[in-house]
C-alpha cells in the first residue's frame, strides 16, 4: 500500500475521511469535484510548464493555450526562489519500504549539490499558510525524511524551499532547513501512525471501520468535508437531530 504525504494528511485529519477516499474509493460529490478539478487542473498544467522549463523545453505552446499561467511563469522569472548550485532533476521520485507499505514523493524539482540537497515545490494557491503550519505539513516533513532516508546526504544537509505563485513579492518564499533531530522525531511519528494504520486496516478487513474525529472536533473538520452528510455529521444533520427535542419543548406548559 502506497502511502503519500496527502495520504498522511488525511490519515491526521480523519481517519474515516481516509477510509471512504482511499478504502472505499467513493466518489466526492459532483459539486466538489468541479472545485477541485478546476484549480487542481491549474496547477497540474503550471507544474508541467515548469518541468519543461526546468528540461529546456519550449513552454510558450502551453502559454498560449492557458494565459492565465503567464502572470505566474513572469513572477518566477521576475523574483525565482534562491536556488544553490548543483544537478537539478524535474519531477523526481523516491520511495521507501516500511513493513506494509511503500512511502511515496514526487518532488516538483531537486537540486542535489556538492555538500547540499534542496528540496523545491512550486505551489499555485493563493493563500500562503503561516510558516509554522508549513513547517509541520506531512508534505514538509515526509519530503525532508525520504530524501534524508534514501540518499548520502545526512539531514542537516537538506533544505526545502517552497515558492507561491500567486504570494505576494518578497512573502512568496519560505524555506526550511532539516536536523537530525527533526529526522529522529518524524521517524518516531511515522512509527506510531503506520502503527495505528495497520491495526485500523486489519479491523476495517473485519467489517469495522476507521474512527471518526472526536465530535468536540465536528466544528473544525466536518462542516466544510464532502462526506459530512454521510457522517450524518453535517449542519443539516444536526439541526434534524435536534427538532424533535425543540417540538416537544414547545408543547410543554410552562408552571406558574
Amino acid at each position: 500500500m502506497q502511502l503519500s504525504q496527502a495520504h498522511l494528511r488525511t490519515l491526521q485529519a480523519c481517519p474515516r475521511q481516509y477510509q471512504y477516499r482511499h478504502l472505499d474509493s467513493l466518489i466526492l460529490p459532483e459539486a466538489t469535484q468541479l472545485i477541485e478539478t478546476t484549480s487542481q487542473k491549474q496547477g497540474y498544467i503550471f507544474h508541467r510548464l515548469m518541468k519543461q522549463h526546468f528540461q529546456g523545453l519550449d513552454i510558450h505552446p502551453i502559454l498560449e493555450v492557458q494565459p492565465e499561467l503567464k502572470p505566474w511563469f513572469e513572477a518566477f522569472q521576475t523574483i525565482p526562489p534562491p536556488m544553490i548550485q548543483g544537478q537539478g532533476e524535474a519531477e523526481h521520485q523516491r520511495s521507501l519500504g516500511w513493513r506494509e507499505f511503500t512511502l511515496v514523493a514526487v518532488y516538483d524539482y531537486v537540486i542535489f549539490g556538492q555538500e547540499q540537497a534542496q528540496i523545491l515545490d512550486w505551489k499555485t494557491y493563493a493563500a500562503a499558510p503561516a510558516p509554522k503550519n508549513l513547517s509541520h505539513d506531512w508534505q514538509t516533513r515526509l519530503y525532508c525524511y525520504l530524501l534524508a532516508a534514501t540518499s548520502a546526504y545526512p539531514p542537516d544537509q537538506i533544505s526545502m524551499t517552497y515558492w507561491f505563485a500567486q504570494g505576494e513579492k518578497g512573502a512568496n518564499v519560505y524555506t526550511f532547513s532539516y536536523s537530525n533531530n527533526a529526522h529522529q522525531e518524524i521517524h518516531q511519528v511515522l512509527e506510531q501512525c503506520l502503527n495505528q494504520l495497520s491495526q485500523w486496516l486489519q479491523a476495517y478487513r473485519q467489517g469495522q471501520d476507521l474512527p471518526q474525529v472526536p465530535a468536540v472536533e465536528i466544528p473544525k473538520y466536518c462542516h466544510d468535508c464532502a462526506f459530512a452528510e454521510r457522517c450524518q455529521r453535517s449542519q443539516s444533520n444536526r439541526v434534524s437531530s435536534i427538532d424533535p427535542f425543540l417540538a416537544v419543548l414547545k408543547n410543554l406548559s410552562v408552571p406558574r
